[in-house]
């Protein structure tokens, strides 16, 4: 399969392709967000508990090698097990998400102030789809949009490594990319071209999402949520956990040279880990192994038993940002990874157990289609599917339409929109869309988001419009949108942005049976 490239640059960041350069570097970031959503989309946090513990009671119980005491208190064991991991990846997975909405947001600062150029976000992802690759990064890799898996989070760990990692078919390297063996590598590239080239100051100042203590009001305007209800999980004593931590950094005004790279260097310590303790980094190594078809593997952390009786991973220095407070993304994934496979393993040694991961992943394909969802017949299936990608597509035109309107706009967009879009709108889609089946060949699956470019028609009613009428049919092939009152609680607010980037206020709407909007 030739995957498709999102940009050929020549192998140097310098004053003549820097706005391609910068293009580029916001592309990487958009194409994680995808694929990490889709990963979390897949894992089932809202368990029946008194289910799970049947089912596993009674697969111990067959195996017969066990008391009725011992499978109880095992049962219960296993149990927790399962939940307390199975939220807590959810939860670091979608702590990563938030975070690199923000790193999308300063590559975009970037820009706007370095290139003086508003960022094509949704010219990206138009090119955008799976499995698609970093451009430019030594090896290349493929991305995949899928479940949950030790393989999949593989991939998580190929894309923030601090360190470089090697791969037997690297001849297979187009030359025409600005070419990095880490992402932090790609940035100190456009650094470099900073420094030298783009001192500033750069004015007139261009419009940019800024830091809460910025911008003409005294009231702080915090476009950047750390947390949601999507990054708590709890422990084994159902104690309340914070993915993210407060003081774990937000939006950088990009002013002149030493901004912009405070810019880029938050995005490189957020995802790789500290700059400033390089001599206790950890050497968390990616190695390709022969036997499983080249596919890397990394070695884990230590996994010791923690305080709640349950099980930790032992973080290093380097595995932290540089505030020294909050793990950065390659050792968040790495902690899901460790603990993944210390549990896996555990389960492998119980007799009469299924697989872990199958538990509490839904058993969905990698890199599904909208195309496949159309010919499945559960048209259900493909108008939450076409629902899904709508909303993403909706997304990145409110992110690129904050670049061209003023602080008080930009905030209504991110408060009322992104953020509302993201965590109710998206997720909404993207954690039902499990509940319809389909079939590929022989093989059944249950659906997943695809986050396919959705084409608004620029001809009749606005995008948001759009979104609605496709909801509107969705409710009419199953009753649940209509009943769940889903689209009256959450899309009424939503900003109406046109595709020229034009805001509309919204009319009040008084829905009906099935739903009701105004063009």
């Amino acid at each position: 399969m030739t995957i498709k490239k999102l940009f050929t640059l020549p192998d140097a960041v310098t004053k003549d392709n820097i706005e391609k350069a910068m293009q580029q570097a916001i592309a990487l970031e958009l194409a994680t967000i995808p694929t990490y959503l889709s990963t979390y989309y897949s894992i089932n946090r809202a368990q029946d508990q008194d289910a799970l513990y049947a089912k596993l009671h009674g697969q111990l119980s067959a195996s017969g090698l066990l008391t009725s005491d011992e499978v109880n208190a095992l049962a219960q064991e296993l149990k927790l097990d399962i939940l307390v991991y199975s939220n807590k990846s959810a939860a670091l997975i979608m702590s990563v998400v938030i975070e690199e909405m923000l790193h999308l947001a300063l590559s975009c600062n970037v820009k706007q102030a370095v290139c003086k150029v508003e960022p094509d976000i949704l010219e990206i992802g138009k090119i955008l789809s799976f499995p698609t690759q970093l451009d430019g990064h030594k090896p290349e890799f493929e991305i995949d949009a899928a479940k949950l898996s030790l393989k999949h989070l593989t991939t998580f760990l190929m894309i923030e490594s601090p360190k470089p990692f090697t791969d037997p078919h690297a001849e297979k390297l187009l030359k025409a990319t600005v070419e990095y063996k880490t992402i932090g590598g790609f940035y100190k590239k456009i650094e470099d071209c900073i420094k030298a080239d783009f001192p500033g100051p750069y004015l007139p100042q261009r419009s940019q999402l800024l830091p809460p203590d910025t911008g003409s009001e005294a009231k702080p305007r915090p476009y950047y949520s750390q947390n949601s209800a999507n990054t708590i999980h709890y422990d084994r004593g159902h104690n309340p956990q914070f993915a993210n931590k407060d003081d774990s950094g937000g939006l950088v005004g990009v002013y002149d040279s030493a901004t912009a790279i405070d810019a880029l260097h938050k995005i490189i310590e957020q995802g790789e880990g500290s700059s400033t303790k390089q001599n206790d980094l950890k050497q968390h190594l990616l190695e390709w192994s022969h036997i499983n078809a080249d596919v890397p593997t990394a070695v884990p952390m230590e996994v010791v038993d923690s305080e709640d009786g349950g099980k930790e991973v032992v973080f290093w220095p380097g595995d932290y940002e540089d505030n020294g407070n909050e793990p950065a993304h390659f050792a968040k994934f790495l902690e899901v990874y460790s603990l993944g496979g210390y549990y896996e393993d555990k389960f492998k040694d119980i007799r009469g157990l299924d697989e872990f991961f199958s538990y509490f992943v839904y058993n969905q394909k990698t890199n599904p289609t909208q195309a496949e969802y159309d010919a499945s017949g559960n048209k259900a299936l493909a108008l939450c599917n076409k629902l899904g990608s709508a909303l993403f597509s909706y997304i990145l035109l409110m992110i690129e339409t904050c670049y061209y309107k003023d602080e008080s706009t930009q905030y209504d967009l991110f408060m009322y929109g992104i953020h509302k879009s993201m965590i109710w709108l998206l997720s909404g889609a993207g954690n039902y869309i499990n509940k319809y089946d389909y079939t590929v060949g022989t093989q059944e699956y249950q659906g997943s988001l695809t986050f396919e470019h959705f084409a608004f028609d620029t001809t009749t009613a606005s995008p948001k419009s759009q979104i609605l009428d496709v909801f509107t049919e969705l409710g009419q092939e199953d009753p649940f949108w209509l009943e769940s009152k889903w689209g009256e609680n959450y899309f009424l607010a939503l900003p109406d942005v046109g595709l020229d980037h034009s805001i509309v206020p919204n009319d009040p709407v008084v829905p009906t049976t099935p739903y009701s909007h105004k063009h």
